[in-house]
């Protein structure tokens, strides 16, 4: 299972940043992703199922999951479907100061053929690292005011 780990210091607090990320209908603002859908309503909560269409090498894929751990500004677990893959999507929200250390760790199960599979690999982990630079880009870019 090929396991894509990236981290990123933001100069927000971490109840900005938490606060941001865990409202996935914001996540157009920084990641590759169209229609987002929340089934459980709101607040975000374990047994919330979050959808959205992620596209990928050029197509577009459906991504689900189910929201298995919440606990307000430090993690966020998510396990579901990905193009058709099981995954687990984990983001850990550590403080430093007025700033928070975001460790996110996207673990997919491929069970394509060897040299597609190292290609989708590839793919996207490049995606992930660079939506979270997008996501850094995003946040720090408000200096003190709220995130959008």
């Amino acid at each position: 299972m090929p396991k894509f780990e990236n981290h990123i210091l933001i100069d927000r607090p971490v109840f900005d940043v938490f606060k941001f990320m865990g409202d996935f209908t914001n996540d157009p603002q920084w990641r590759n992703v169209k229609g987002v859908g929340i089934t459980s309503g709101d607040p975000i909560r374990p047994g919330s199922m979050v959808a959205m269409t992620r596209p990928l090498m050029g197509r577009k894929g459906f991504m689900n999951g189910d929201i298995v751990e919440y606990d307000r500004n430090k993690k966020i677990e998510m396990k579901g479907s990905f193009w058709g893959f099981p995954f687990v999507y984990t983001v850990t929200f550590e403080r430093r100061g007025q700033q928070t250390h975001l460790i996110e760790t996207f673990d997919v199960r491929t069970r394509w053929m060897v040299w597609f599979g190292l290609f989708f690999n590839m793919s996207l982990g490049r995606t992930l690292a660079n939506e979270l630079a997008n996501l850094k880009q995003v946040l720090d870019a408000h200096g003190d005011k709220k995130p959008i």
